[in-house]
């Protein structure tokens, strides 16, 4: 008999079921600032600019998102917690009103290096929560994540605002790709 077995994005250890920090956790799955919220920002924006080089970083950036989305619903899982539904760490459903639709280049940056930057002090303030290894290194490597994303959507504001070269655009997204390739 074949048993299919899911690929996540990073190892998912848990020592013992956190009932407590799952349900905290629900923030990042269905929250404001959470993982959803972003892939579907990075979709809308990606679907509504015109710079090429932008639109592949986002798209880039969104399949990350989904994939932390998926890993993310495995660990509340282990931890003892339930995904069922698209809410927060307060039952709060899940609304396309957390999504910023900028359609300009450099709001969307910047709205969307914000995002990143709450949902890092987010990921940060849980890890601190809990003393399990695996978990609390699953957490920081989300955290290094959404910090990674934060400094190269600021450095293709940078770009942007100062009129910036194709060449340059694809340092970064060569940059993003490169930050794939090193797992701590």
């Amino acid at each position: 008999m074949y048993i299919y077995r899911k690929r996540f994005f990073y190892p998912i250890h848990v020592e013992r079921p956190d009932p407590v920090l799952a349900k905290e956790l629900l923030e990042h799955y269905g929250g404001r600032d959470g993982e959803l919220t972003q892939a579907v920002q990075y979709l809308n924006h990606q679907v509504n600019i015109d710079n090429r080089f932008l639109r592949e970083l986002l798209g880039l950036i969104m399949a990350e998102e989904l994939a932390h989305l998926e890993t993310l619903s495995a660990m509340i899982t282990k931890l003892g917690g339930e995904v069922a539904r698209l809410s927060d760490h307060e039952d709060i459903p899940w609304s396309l009103s957390y999504v910023n639709q900028y359609s300009e280049p450099d709001k969307l940056l910047k709205a969307n290096a914000a995002l990143e930057k709450r949902a890092r002090l987010l990921y940060e303030k849980h890890a601190a929560m809990t003393q399990d290894p695996g978990v609390k290194r699953l957490l920081t490597f989300l955290a290094r994540r959404e910090g990674v994303h934060q400094r190269l959507l600021y450095r293709c504001y940078k770009v942007l605002t100062e009129g910036g070269t194709s060449e340059q655009y694809m340092e970064i997204i060569y940059e993003y790709k490169m930050s794939l390739q090193v797992l701590e």
